[in-house]
This record gives structure tokens, C-alpha cells and sequence, in this order.
């Protein structure tokens, strides 16, 4: 699929996410760096075709959207530990524009159901309610039902799978300790 992969920008370990037209031609791509803070659009990406990761199966009418590509995949990953029943695409917008989302339901007039995930801080809070106004104030988007869905308790997803991760591995940890000392 192509849609992300390790590289190195500036000599930097960077992870370079890909968002393709609907004949699979990359026309956007950013990276992120992996161990440090880097965060850049590629020069010529258009932000119209930002990161999306596709549903499971065809057919969805379902869109999450996220501030960033990290996000939607830690919201897959979520899905996938705590056995989600949810088919649906995941959109990044790249921050909080709603450039990627209006030309994303252009090109899928099927969408009928959006659900904002965007991060738990001022900027997330105030863009979700201004995206949520703004599509139902539009004739061609008035119909579809959207809501708003910041993460509780921490900033973004990928925070959000991190304590989920520390939790499990603090939990075996926990547990194997008590075998080790049912076996003694």
C-alpha cells in the first residue's frame, strides 16, 4: 500500500507518511521524526490528499478524522487491543485545517457518518466544534452525522495508546511476578 515507512530526512530517523489520489499517485507526504520532534510537510505536497488509512473493507461510510497521521494509527491499533467492531476510514488533516476533510467527502459522497477525534487541547476542542458548523452549514455535507470525540483524560491517541501499552505490559509484569511467587 505504501502509505508510510522509515527514512532519513536531515539525517534524522523520520517516519514519512504518503496520502494518495484515487488512482494511488502519491500528492501529499510529511515526515515525523521518530525520535525527535521533527514535523515536516514534503515541499509540493497537497494537503487536499493527506494521510488516510484505509478501512478493513470497501464499501465504509464511516470517517474518523485526526490532527495526525500517529493518531489515526493509534486509533487502529486501539481498535485492534480493545476488539473495536469499527470499519471506517481514518483521515489525518495535518493539524486542524479542514482542507483534507471538505476534499475528502467530495471524492466519497457515500460518507454519511464523521466522527471528530481531534486532540484534547484548546486548539482540538475550538477547530472540532468550527468543523462540525461548517459542514453542516454546507449543502453537500448537511446530511451526514458528525460528533465530536476528544480523547478523555489525555491529549491525542497516540498518548492514549502509550499509557494503554504501559498499562498491559505493567499488568504482565504484575502477574508474572505473582506466578513466580505461587510457584515458590
Amino acid at each position: 500500500m505504501g502509505l508510510f515507512y522509515e527514512s532519513r530526512y536531515n539525517n534524522e530517523a523520520v517516519c514519512v507518511f504518503v496520502g494518495r489520489d484515487d488512482t494511488g499517485t502519491g500528492r501529499f507526504a510529511c515526515v515525523r521524526g521518530i525520535s525527535g520532534d521533527l514535523k515536516k510537510d514534503i515541499s509540493g505536497s497537497d494537503k487536499r490528499f493527506s494521510f488516510c488509512y484505509p478501512p478493513d473493507q470497501p464499501g465504509s461510510r464511516h470517517l474518523a478524522v485526526f490532527e495526525a497521521p500517529i493518531d489515526a494509527l493509534s486509533h487502529a491499533t486501539l481498535q485492534k487491543l480493545e476488539g473495536w467492531q469499527w470499519n471506517g476510514y481514518r483521515l489525518s488533516l495535518g493539524g486542524t485545517s479542514p482542507v483534507a476533510l471538505v476534499a475528502f467527502l467530495e471524492r466519497h459522497p457515500e460518507i454519511t457518518r464523521v466522527a471528530l477525534y481531534l486532540d484534547n487541547d484548546l486548539a482540538g476542542r475550538v477547530n472540532a466544534r468550527k468543523i462540525k458548523s461548517l459542514l453542516k452549514s454546507d449543502q453537500r455535507f448537511s446530511k451526514i452525522r458528525v460528533s465530536v470525540n476528544p480523547p478523555r483524560g489525555v491529549k491525542d491517541y497516540n498518548e492514549k495508546i502509550q499509557r494503554t501499552l504501559q498499562t498491559i505490559r505493567e499488568e504482565k509484569h504484575a502477574s508474572r511476578q505473582k506466578q513466580a511467587a505461587v510457584s515458590i
